[in-house]
Protein backbone atom coordinates (compact mmCIF):
# COMPACT_ATOMS: atom_id res chain seq x y z
CA UNK A 1 0.00 0.00 0.00
CA UNK A 2 0.93 3.38 -0.55
CA UNK A 3 2.05 5.24 2.54
CA UNK A 4 1.27 8.62 0.92
CA UNK A 5 -2.16 7.70 1.74
CA UNK A 6 -4.01 7.95 5.23
CA UNK A 7 -7.32 7.56 6.65
CA UNK A 8 -8.22 10.64 8.56
CA UNK A 9 -9.77 10.11 11.84
CA UNK A 10 -12.06 13.28 12.33
CA UNK A 11 -13.34 13.13 9.25
CA UNK A 12 -14.31 9.46 9.74
CA UNK A 13 -15.97 10.86 12.78
CA UNK A 14 -17.47 13.75 11.16
CA UNK A 15 -19.37 11.78 8.31
CA UNK A 16 -20.39 8.98 10.68
CA UNK A 17 -21.97 11.86 12.34
CA UNK A 18 -23.89 13.41 9.95
CA UNK A 19 -24.94 9.72 8.09
CA UNK A 20 -26.28 8.47 11.88
CA UNK A 21 -28.83 11.20 11.28
CA UNK A 22 -32.70 9.40 10.69
CA UNK A 23 -32.81 11.99 7.12
CA UNK A 24 -28.93 10.55 5.87
CA UNK A 25 -30.71 6.95 6.25
CA UNK A 26 -33.73 8.05 4.06
CA UNK A 27 -31.25 9.65 2.18
CA UNK A 28 -29.31 6.39 1.82
CA UNK A 29 -32.52 4.75 0.26
CA UNK A 30 -33.10 7.52 -2.24
CA UNK A 31 -29.54 7.24 -3.66
CA UNK A 32 -30.67 3.33 -3.81
CA UNK A 33 -33.82 3.72 -5.72
CA UNK A 34 -32.29 6.58 -7.48
CA UNK A 35 -29.20 4.44 -9.04
CA UNK A 36 -29.50 3.61 -12.79
CA UNK A 37 -27.70 0.03 -11.60
CA UNK A 38 -30.77 -0.78 -9.78
CA UNK A 39 -32.95 0.43 -12.39
CA UNK A 40 -31.59 -1.80 -15.04
CA UNK A 41 -31.69 -4.54 -12.20
CA UNK A 42 -35.37 -4.22 -12.41
CA UNK A 43 -35.17 -4.40 -16.32
CA UNK A 44 -33.71 -7.47 -15.94
CA UNK A 45 -35.98 -9.01 -13.93
CA UNK A 46 -38.34 -8.57 -16.10
CA UNK A 47 -36.66 -10.93 -19.05
CA UNK A 48 -36.23 -14.36 -17.15
CA UNK A 49 -39.54 -16.16 -15.85
CA UNK A 50 -37.27 -17.86 -13.45
CA UNK A 51 -35.96 -15.48 -10.30
CA UNK A 52 -32.64 -18.07 -9.70
CA UNK A 53 -31.75 -17.49 -13.69
CA UNK A 54 -32.66 -13.37 -13.52
CA UNK A 55 -30.64 -13.36 -10.08
CA UNK A 56 -27.29 -15.55 -11.64
CA UNK A 57 -27.26 -12.86 -14.83
CA UNK A 58 -27.27 -10.04 -12.52
CA UNK A 59 -24.25 -11.23 -10.56
CA UNK A 60 -22.84 -12.36 -13.07
CA UNK A 61 -22.22 -8.75 -15.15
CA UNK A 62 -21.21 -7.75 -11.88
CA UNK A 63 -18.53 -10.30 -11.91
CA UNK A 64 -17.14 -9.57 -14.61
CA UNK A 65 -17.81 -5.59 -14.76
CA UNK A 66 -14.21 -4.20 -14.71
CA UNK A 67 -12.28 -1.91 -16.89
CA UNK A 68 -15.29 -0.67 -18.61
CA UNK A 69 -14.84 0.84 -21.86
CA UNK A 70 -17.69 2.76 -20.93
CA UNK A 71 -19.98 4.32 -17.85
CA UNK A 72 -21.54 2.18 -14.92
CA UNK A 73 -24.95 3.07 -15.85
CA UNK A 74 -24.63 2.98 -19.76
CA UNK A 75 -22.61 -0.89 -19.01
CA UNK A 76 -25.46 -1.73 -16.93
CA UNK A 77 -28.34 -0.67 -19.35
CA UNK A 78 -26.11 -2.43 -22.19
CA UNK A 79 -26.56 -5.69 -19.88
CA UNK A 80 -30.38 -5.45 -19.39
CA UNK A 81 -30.69 -5.28 -23.17
CA UNK A 82 -28.59 -8.77 -23.62
CA UNK A 83 -30.64 -10.49 -20.85
CA UNK A 84 -33.29 -13.45 -21.45
CA UNK A 85 -33.15 -16.96 -22.05
CA UNK A 86 -30.72 -19.10 -21.20
CA UNK A 87 -28.86 -17.10 -18.35
CA UNK A 88 -25.31 -18.48 -19.20
CA UNK A 89 -25.72 -18.33 -22.89
CA UNK A 90 -27.34 -14.56 -21.88
CA UNK A 91 -23.43 -13.85 -20.10
CA UNK A 92 -21.82 -15.19 -22.82
CA UNK A 93 -23.16 -13.23 -25.42
CA UNK A 94 -22.78 -10.29 -23.43
CA UNK A 95 -19.43 -10.55 -22.75
CA UNK A 96 -18.45 -11.47 -26.57
CA UNK A 97 -20.34 -8.64 -28.00
CA UNK A 98 -20.83 -5.67 -25.49
CA UNK A 99 -18.96 -2.60 -26.48
CA UNK A 100 -18.31 -1.91 -23.16
CA UNK A 101 -16.28 -5.01 -22.87
CA UNK A 102 -13.84 -4.20 -25.18
CA UNK A 103 -10.77 -5.30 -23.13
CA UNK A 104 -10.00 -8.70 -21.88
CA UNK A 105 -12.71 -10.55 -23.23
CA UNK A 106 -10.94 -13.75 -23.53
CA UNK A 107 -9.90 -13.32 -19.80
CA UNK A 108 -13.62 -12.58 -19.06
CA UNK A 109 -14.97 -15.57 -21.37
CA UNK A 110 -13.13 -17.70 -18.95
CA UNK A 111 -14.52 -15.88 -15.77
CA UNK A 112 -18.00 -16.44 -17.34
CA UNK A 113 -17.05 -20.32 -17.93
CA UNK A 114 -16.22 -20.39 -14.25
CA UNK A 115 -19.40 -18.70 -13.54
CA UNK A 116 -21.58 -21.37 -15.17
CA UNK A 117 -19.90 -24.64 -13.49
CA UNK A 118 -21.20 -22.28 -9.73
CA UNK A 119 -24.93 -22.07 -11.44
CA UNK A 120 -26.72 -25.39 -10.76
CA UNK A 121 -25.30 -24.60 -6.87
CA UNK A 122 -26.11 -21.21 -7.25
CA UNK A 123 -29.90 -22.21 -7.95
CA UNK A 124 -30.38 -24.82 -5.28
CA UNK A 125 -29.23 -22.26 -2.62
CA UNK A 126 -30.14 -19.05 -3.48
CA UNK A 127 -33.14 -18.64 -0.95
CA UNK A 128 -30.00 -19.24 1.55
CA UNK A 129 -27.88 -17.11 0.04
CA UNK A 130 -30.36 -14.42 0.36
CA UNK A 131 -30.77 -15.27 3.90
CA UNK A 132 -26.32 -15.04 4.50
CA UNK A 133 -24.73 -13.08 1.69
CA UNK A 134 -21.66 -13.88 3.69
CA UNK A 135 -22.40 -17.47 2.37
CA UNK A 136 -22.82 -15.95 -0.80
CA UNK A 137 -19.37 -14.09 -1.07
CA UNK A 138 -17.22 -17.10 -0.01
CA UNK A 139 -19.08 -19.43 -2.02
CA UNK A 140 -18.71 -17.20 -4.86
CA UNK A 141 -14.63 -15.94 -4.17
CA UNK A 142 -14.09 -19.76 -4.20
CA UNK A 143 -16.12 -21.21 -7.38
CA UNK A 144 -14.00 -17.96 -9.28
CA UNK A 145 -10.96 -18.28 -7.27
CA UNK A 146 -10.73 -14.78 -6.32
CA UNK A 147 -10.36 -13.01 -3.10
CA UNK A 148 -13.47 -12.36 -0.83
CA UNK A 149 -12.70 -8.79 -0.63
CA UNK A 150 -12.21 -8.37 -4.86
CA UNK A 151 -14.01 -5.74 -5.86
CA UNK A 152 -16.29 -7.44 -8.28
CA UNK A 153 -17.30 -10.59 -5.40
CA UNK A 154 -18.47 -7.80 -3.20
CA UNK A 155 -19.95 -6.01 -6.34
CA UNK A 156 -21.52 -8.69 -7.15
CA UNK A 157 -22.83 -9.40 -3.63
CA UNK A 158 -24.23 -5.74 -3.66
CA UNK A 159 -26.16 -6.72 -6.94
CA UNK A 160 -27.60 -9.82 -5.89
CA UNK A 161 -28.74 -7.72 -2.99
CA UNK A 162 -30.19 -5.43 -6.01
CA UNK A 163 -31.40 -8.33 -7.69
CA UNK A 164 -33.58 -8.72 -4.29
CA UNK A 165 -34.81 -5.56 -3.49
CA UNK A 166 -35.89 -4.71 -7.04
CA UNK A 167 -37.71 -8.21 -6.56
CA UNK A 168 -39.28 -6.76 -3.01
CA UNK A 169 -37.45 -8.69 -0.94
CA UNK A 170 -36.92 -7.31 2.59
CA UNK A 171 -32.52 -8.11 3.18
CA UNK A 172 -30.43 -6.58 5.06
CA UNK A 173 -26.16 -6.80 3.97
CA UNK A 174 -24.17 -7.36 6.77
CA UNK A 175 -21.78 -4.62 8.08
CA UNK A 176 -18.65 -7.01 7.43
CA UNK A 177 -19.36 -6.78 3.87
CA UNK A 178 -16.59 -4.13 2.56
CA UNK A 179 -17.91 -1.30 -0.15
CA UNK A 180 -16.60 -2.07 -3.67
CA UNK A 181 -14.17 0.59 -4.27
CA UNK A 182 -14.06 1.99 -7.84
CA UNK A 183 -12.92 5.52 -9.07
CA UNK A 184 -16.01 7.20 -7.94
CA UNK A 185 -15.99 5.83 -4.61
CA UNK A 186 -11.99 7.25 -4.03
CA UNK A 187 -13.07 10.56 -5.71
CA UNK A 188 -15.61 11.18 -2.72
CA UNK A 189 -13.01 9.56 -0.31
CA UNK A 190 -10.70 12.20 -0.97
CA UNK A 191 -13.34 14.78 -1.32
CA UNK A 192 -14.35 14.14 2.52
CA UNK A 193 -11.01 13.70 3.24
CA UNK A 194 -12.06 10.25 4.74
CA UNK A 195 -8.87 9.65 2.87
CA UNK A 196 -6.08 11.66 2.70
CA UNK A 197 -2.99 11.75 0.56
CA UNK A 198 -3.75 13.16 -3.17
CA UNK A 199 -5.88 16.14 -4.11
CA UNK A 200 -9.83 15.19 -4.90
CA UNK A 201 -8.77 15.38 -8.52
CA UNK A 202 -9.99 12.53 -11.17
CA UNK A 203 -6.41 12.00 -11.34
CA UNK A 204 -6.21 11.23 -7.73
CA UNK A 205 -8.97 9.39 -7.70
CA UNK A 206 -7.54 6.84 -10.40
CA UNK A 207 -3.97 6.65 -8.37
CA UNK A 208 -5.55 5.94 -4.99
CA UNK A 209 -7.83 3.16 -6.61
CA UNK A 210 -4.11 1.92 -7.76
CA UNK A 211 -2.44 2.59 -4.94
CA UNK A 212 -4.74 1.97 -1.91
CA UNK A 213 -8.26 0.58 -2.70
CA UNK A 214 -8.26 -1.62 0.39
CA UNK A 215 -7.77 1.77 2.72
CA UNK A 216 -10.31 3.20 0.84
CA UNK A 217 -12.64 0.04 2.31
CA UNK A 218 -11.07 0.48 5.68
CA UNK A 219 -12.30 3.78 5.93
CA UNK A 220 -15.19 3.26 4.71
CA UNK A 221 -15.51 0.64 6.96
CA UNK A 222 -14.90 2.41 9.67
CA UNK A 223 -16.99 5.20 8.97
CA UNK A 224 -20.06 2.73 8.38
CA UNK A 225 -19.32 0.75 11.49
CA UNK A 226 -19.67 3.99 13.46
CA UNK A 227 -22.53 5.03 12.33
CA UNK A 228 -24.77 1.92 11.97
CA UNK A 229 -24.82 1.97 7.78
CA UNK A 230 -23.83 -1.16 6.07
CA UNK A 231 -20.92 -0.74 3.61
CA UNK A 232 -22.94 -2.31 0.77
CA UNK A 233 -25.90 0.55 1.51
CA UNK A 234 -23.58 3.30 1.38
CA UNK A 235 -21.82 2.49 -1.70
CA UNK A 236 -25.09 4.30 -3.87
CA UNK A 237 -24.97 7.12 -2.59
CA UNK A 238 -20.75 7.67 -2.48
CA UNK A 239 -21.44 6.61 -6.63
CA UNK A 240 -23.81 8.98 -7.08
CA UNK A 241 -22.56 11.68 -5.67
CA UNK A 242 -18.61 11.10 -7.51
CA UNK A 243 -20.60 10.89 -10.76
CA UNK A 244 -22.05 14.34 -10.56
CA UNK A 245 -18.73 15.40 -9.06
CA UNK A 246 -17.10 14.30 -12.07
CA UNK A 247 -19.56 15.72 -14.62
CA UNK A 248 -19.80 19.23 -12.56
CA UNK A 249 -16.14 19.55 -12.08
CA UNK A 250 -16.86 21.38 -8.94
CA UNK A 251 -18.15 20.76 -5.13
CA UNK A 252 -20.83 23.04 -5.78
CA UNK A 253 -21.88 21.73 -9.03
CA UNK A 254 -22.05 18.30 -7.95
CA UNK A 255 -23.98 19.29 -5.03
CA UNK A 256 -26.82 20.84 -7.16
CA UNK A 257 -26.49 17.53 -9.65
CA UNK A 258 -27.21 15.16 -6.76
CA UNK A 259 -29.89 17.26 -4.82
CA UNK A 260 -31.93 16.90 -8.44
CA UNK A 261 -31.42 13.57 -8.26
CA UNK A 262 -32.68 12.90 -5.00
CA UNK A 263 -35.12 15.20 -5.14
CA UNK A 264 -34.63 17.15 -2.59
CA UNK A 265 -32.13 15.86 -0.08
CA UNK A 266 -34.27 15.18 3.05
CA UNK A 267 -33.77 17.60 5.89
CA UNK A 268 -30.76 17.76 8.03
CA UNK A 269 -29.23 14.81 4.84
CA UNK A 270 -28.16 17.93 3.05
CA UNK A 271 -25.49 18.59 5.65
CA UNK A 272 -24.29 14.98 4.77
CA UNK A 273 -23.71 15.08 1.46
CA UNK A 274 -22.28 18.94 1.52
CA UNK A 275 -19.07 17.10 3.93
CA UNK A 276 -19.16 14.01 1.56
CA UNK A 277 -18.30 16.71 -1.42
CA UNK A 278 -15.77 18.68 0.93
CA UNK A 279 -18.01 21.63 1.43
CA UNK A 280 -18.91 22.62 5.25
CA UNK A 281 -21.52 21.72 6.62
Amino acid sequence: MDQRFRVNRAAVELVARYLSEPSSRELVERAELADPQLQSVARILSKFTQRSDAFFYTLGVAAISYQLTAKGEEHWSLAAEYAGGDPCESLRSFVKRSPSLKLARSARLARVEKLVGFYPSFAVKLDFYLRDLEAFRKDLAKALEADQDAKTIVFAVKMLYYAAKASSLSIEPPPSIPIPVDRRVCLISLTSRVVEGEPPTLQGARLLLSKAPKLVAEAWGRVCEKSGVPPIKLDALLWLLGGCYERAGSPEGALDCASKLLSPPPGAAVSLMRVLLGLSP
